[in-house]
């Protein structure tokens, strides 16, 4: 053993070396490292300058100039103060080596809610300006927000309001006063405005939406002392609208291209449609007030052509007398996520909805059921005689666990629909509607139950025609 242990070593002497594999950069073309470098993330774009000049000069064009706390490698043990005079020089130092063209989006996001540092944030927005970046977002929020009373950033500075109108188009701003100097220009070719915890005047967001005709997007959260929101019909080319937690009065709007419109907060607010309005999908989350209610009395004579609605919140609804003339026309997707107070009638009292959308053809319902329907048999419930729904294909209940409230309307959907092609009762819970709950685990005696009631309530009133499941 030991002579062959002599031999194996003498023979890898013996052996030529081999020189390690050194990957020459040199010989990469310019173009070809730019493009890798724009894959990689910031921090590691910034490492690689140290292998080759050619990429030292290839990072100074780097596009999109993104600091964070992760971004730029930053100890989060270390104390605040510690930590926000290094995100200052980093970005400073990157900053004044980038060759300051071709920037494509330019974002802060950290802390820096000091007025010691508002000369860092004037010169930095400034870089990004000038250097014809199209994406700008400013993230001064702290980690656990405070009252608006204690912002003391104001955007824009005086540097970024030039006279002459710059090339972003998507602004993001969070935790910043936004006041409106009276010769600004500076936002003509904004498409996306999103403001969150901004604290904006009635008066100054009036006049910028009049200076951005170009505007797209525009989305609100938490934006005091906003009450009255007019989006006027000189934004010609606004499709979408995003609101959430403004305390409104009124929202107004004459905008006749919107298409989208999102809203999350009290429903205690009068809204004022154009009626050309050609709003297509709406998603409404109500915190406060009847949200079914509210949606089939407010919101069906104002949105005409309304094709998906989305509806979350709290009903006490029993079966209201309903307006006939409050018609959702042209709904054709109905998705709801609702808090029932009220167990007089329960689910039943949806079918107002099959009422008041005739072109209804799928009907999505989530539930968030916990007992079953089980022990002493009690009579199932139903409704007077109405007219058949003559358009719904597609009926879902997620979250069904089999209670006599859902079976009800099973039951219902089944008996009142001509045109239904598949009826599906999944007790798994909504990966969407119900996020922090989720669980694509069911037990087996869920199961149980579910074929249970299935075959015991329903089994004989499904149609030949009608494909029942559970997915």
């Amino acid at each position: 053993m030991a002579k062959r242990m002599k031999s194996c070593h003498r023979a890898a002497k013996l052996a030529p070396k081999r020189k390690p594999v050194m990957c020459q950069f040199d010989s990469i073309p310019e173009n070809v490292l730019f493009m890798i470098l724009q894959l990689l993330p910031l921090r590691d774009a910034l490492r690689t300058g140290v292998l080759a000049q050619n990429l030292l000069r290839a990072w100074r064009f780097y596009l999109n100039l993104e600091f964070t706390t992760k971004a730029l490698g930053l100890n989060r043990r270390v104390h605040k103060e510690r930590r926000r005079a290094k995100f200052v020089r980093c970005v400073n130092s990157i900053v004044r080596h980038h060759a300051g063209t071709g920037v494509k989006s330019f974002g802060i996001k950290h802390n820096l809610n000091n007025h010691k540092y508002a000369n860092y944030l004037d010169r930095w927005i400034y870089f990004a300006v000038s250097s014809g970046a199209k994406e700008l977002t400013l993230d001064l929020r702290p980690r656990r927000v405070i009252h608006h009373s204690y912002i003391q950033y104001t955007f824009p500075s005086s540097n970024f309001a030039a006279p002459q109108p710059t090339c972003v188009e998507h602004l993001k701003l969070c935790y910043c006063y936004l006041r409106q100097p009276a010769s600004f220009s500076g936002l003509r070719n904004l498409r996306t405005l999103d403001l969150s915890l901004v604290y904006i005047t009635q008066g100054d967001l009036d006049s910028l939406l009049s200076c951005t005709l170009s505007l797209e997007q525009l989305k609100l959260c938490q934006c005091p002392p906003i009450d009255h929101l007019k989006i006027s019909e000189m934004l010609c080319k606004l499709n979408h609208l995003d609101i959430r937690l403004c305390r409104l009065n009124t929202l107004e709007i004459r905008a006749r291209n919107l298409s989208t419109f999102n809203y999350y907060g009290w429903s205690n607010f009068k809204t004022v449609l154009c009626e050309a309005s050609l709003l297509k999908e709406a998603r409404f989350e109500l915190t406060s007030g009847d949200a079914a209610d509210y949606a089939l009395s407010e919101l069906a004579p104002l949105m005409p052509n309304l094709e998906t609605l989305y509806l979350v919140g709290y009903t006490q609804m029993i079966i209201p007398a309903r307006d006939p003339t409050n018609n959702f026309s042209s709904l054709k997707h109905l998705e709801m996520k609702m808090d029932m107070s009220s167990r007089k009638h329960g689910l039943l009292c949806l079918v107002s909805f099959l009422d008041a959308a005739p072109f209804l053809e799928k009907f999505i319902v989530h539930l968030y059921e916990n007992l079953a329907f089980y022990g002493e048999e009690t009579a199932l419930r139903r409704l007077d005689k109405r007219e058949p729904h003559r358009k719904l294909k597609v009926a879902k209940l997620s979250g069904y666990a089999g209670t006599k409230s859902s079976i009800e309307l099973a039951l219902h959907i089944l008996e009142n629909s001509t045109a239904l092609e598949c009826l599906i009762l999944d007790p798994r819970l909504d990966k969407f509607a119900y996020k922090y709950t989720y669980s694509d685990d069911v037990s087996e005696v869920t199961w149980r139950l579910y074929h249970l009631f299935i075959s015991k309530y329903l089994r004989e009133s499904v149609p030949s025609y009608v494909r029942l499941s559970s997915s």
